[in-house]
């Protein structure tokens, strides 16, 4: 009878226990199957594909939370890409692994963050903000996670937030000649019924002259010889929903200047429209458009645009098929005629758990 009694104790204490923390795994599945094309002045080859991740990336993650009362809690969350097409091996928490606390001051994440630039960019982005948005294929690269970074995000007010992070490049040499690299990124956001809206400021020092953790993100041929030691990025966009559609812009800057080479430098001003709109039901149909213009040194090199098409067609709540295509070209100011394009068709499904 002890026996009994103790047992039932420790099962309530333990389920009082369980009550106050719990831990979620939840993951992305995304696999699709397409063609694309690649051209430039000198001629063309196509090449039919499956790949993972054309809505979104497939990932695996594990977050949780526990109740510290007093209405403070702790959390933590690690999440994971995961190549569906070609399983390999992957790094542990190479898209998020943060752990912190939050309360009535808001929340504070230590580890591996989104920037609050791309999550700023990612509410109010073209095409259902999936991996084919006109925005990822047209405008300059940036850095979208802060490693070794400290975040804190604001509560939300009437709809208005704010968030801060800074990535410590924990690169700085033993000589001591060149400070570490760094990373910092903050923005406010507007969100409160149909309209969004949000601005942010990114910027990303590489103190060790490419050599640090921080590379060149741009990847683009016109700034191979520019060589550049920060990169300030600031973003301007928004969405209103009429309901009937949803109408999407931004506008974003980027300076890429050099401390080591002064006057070296590139700008580059872009910009993006999208329209999203429900067909039925299950059916809904994403547009979008975008452009960007580069100038190194006063003069401008290159112009890139182009433009996608996504139908989303909702089979549950957890999975939906998508389909859709993309063309994006790069011309080259300083030699006519000559570009670089690349466009494609795709049909994949997505599946949530």
């Amino acid at each position: 009878m002890k026996k009994s009694l103790i047992a039932l104790a420790v099962l309530a204490a333990s389920g009082a226990a369980m009550a106050q923390s719990s831990v979620t795994v939840y993951g992305l599945a995304d696999v699709w199957v397409g063609s694309v094309k690649g051209s430039t002045q000198a001629g063309s080859a196509s090449e039919t594909v499956l790949e993972s991740g054309g809505f979104a990336t497939s990932r695996i993650g594990f977050k949780g939370t526990e109740d510290l009362g007093g209405g403070l809690k702790a959390n933590f969350q690690i999440e994971t890409s995961v190549a569906m097409d070609s399983p390999r091996a992957s790094s542990l928490g190479d898209r998020q692994a943060w752990v912190g606390l939050s309360g009535g001051f808001g929340a504070i994440e230590l580890g591996r963050s989104w920037t609050p630039y791309d999550d700023t960019r990612a509410m109010a982005n073209d095409t259902f903000n999936a991996n084919v948005a006109a925005s990822f294929g047209n405008w300059l690269g940036y850095i979208d996670r802060g490693t070794n970074g400290i975040r804190y995000n604001t509560p939300s007010f009437n709809g208005f937030s704010a968030s801060a992070l800074v990535g410590l490049g924990e690169d700085k040499n033993t000589g001591g000649t060149n400070k570490a690299s760094s990373l910092t990124s903050i923005s406010v956001n507007y969100a409160n019924g149909p309209i969004v809206a949000g601005l942010a400021h990114q910027i990303e020092k590489d103190n060790n002259a490419g050599a640090g953790v921080f590379d060149d993100p741009t990847g683009l041929g016109v700034l191979a010889g520019v060589t550049t030691s920060k990169r300030t990025y600031t973003l301007v966009n928004g969405s209103y929903d009429f309901g009937v559609a949803k109408l999407v812009a931004g506008y974003n800057t980027v300076k890429l200047t050099s401390e080591q080479a002064v006057g070296n430098e590139a700008k580059a001003n872009e910009y993006n429209l999208g329209v999203e709109a429900p067909l039925g039901s299950n059916l809904a149909v994403g547009a979008g458009y975008a452009q960007s213009k580069i100038k190194v040194n006063g003069a401008e090199v290159s112009k890139t645009k182009g433009y996608t098409a996504a139908l989303k067609y909702s089979l549950s709540k957890r999975t939906f098929g998508y389909a859709g295509l993309f063309s994006s070209k790069e011309t080259f100011v300083a030699a006519p005629g000559t570009f670089v394009k690349g466009s494609g068709y795709f049909v994949g499904v997505q599946h949530a758990f």
